[in-house]
């Protein structure tokens, strides 16, 4: 088993750009283990994602699709012109729209049907039911902001290994 010490020093030289292909084995043995500390799997993560120099294959005929897509977004004068005025005509037909709907909902008669009603003709019982619902809520909610404190932690760390390493502080 590789000491902590050691690793630490690795990734230091490792993140200085200052290690050798021998140290790099040592560093890259030591992160595919399986059974490795909790506290190295924020290095793991940056080692492979700075590690990883292999060559990206692109695929058959990607440049030429890629070509052939620009190509299609690369429109006429006219075209951008015709495109243009379309645009603003639906626009002013939507505005019109928009307009005579809320013109003929705000001037609609409200009849009983549409009134809101209570549920609950006890005032206590209803308090009781809301403290259950912003109880339920809070809870949930609570539930969700506890992995982000994992990840806050992760990220103070890379952020601190960063300024560290490439003296963003000073």
């Amino acid at each position: 088993m590789v000491d902590d010490k050691l690793i630490e020093k690795l990734l230091t030289a490792f993140y200085n750009g200052d290690t050798t292909r021998e140290e790099e084995a040592i560093l890259r043995e030591f992160f595919n283990t399986k059974e490795i500390s909790e506290k190295w799997n924020v290095d793991r993560t940056l080692f492979y994602a700075l590690y990883d120099s292999s060559e990206i294959d692109v695929p058959k005929g990607f440049s030429e699709r890629l070509e052939n897509n620009i190509d299609k977004f690369n429109v006429s004068k006219e075209n951008k012109r015709i495109r243009h005025l379309f645009t603003g005509a639906g626009s002013i037909a939507a505005a019109i729209l928009l307009l005579a709907g809320i013109f003929f909902f705000h001037n609609r008669p409200l009849s009983d049907s549409n009134m809101m009603t209570d549920t609950y003709t006890d005032p206590q019982e209803a308090a009781i039911v809301a403290e259950k619902i912003i109880t339920l809520v809070s809870v949930n909610l609570n539930k969700g902001f506890s992995p982000l404190e994992k990840v806050k932690e992760n990220i103070d760390k890379t952020n601190e290994i960063l300024n560290e390493n490439f003296k963003l502080n000073n």
